[in-house]
């Protein structure tokens, strides 16, 4: 029962991580080359975070730190929010 929390922020993360994906590619409809290296750049950087985000939760997770491992999961989907938040004000 401990481990439903950092599973839960795992499949948040996973699908916050997704639609920032899909937002950057839709961006790209009408963008220069230049732009869209760019947006290849964030789309990889973004998915890297979610993973690596995902990965150590699950690392956290099988050595039984169930709260570090729903922080860990949980930390991607805050800083790709706060990444969105800048965008969209700017």
């Amino acid at each position: 029962m401990k481990s439903v929390l950092p599973i839960v922020a795992m499949l948040i993360t996973a699908v916050s991580t997704l639609t920032a994906v899909v937002c950057c590619m839709a961006m790209g409809a009408n963008a220069s080359p230049a732009q869209i290296r760019l947006l290849k750049l964030w789309m990889g950087g973004l998915s890297l975070l979610g993973l690596a985000g995902i990965v150590v939760g699950i690392v956290f997770l099988r050595g039984g730190q169930h709260g570090w491992a729903a922080i860990a999961a949980a930390a991607p989907t805050v800083v790709i929010g706060i990444i969105t938040l800048v965008f969209f004000l700017k």
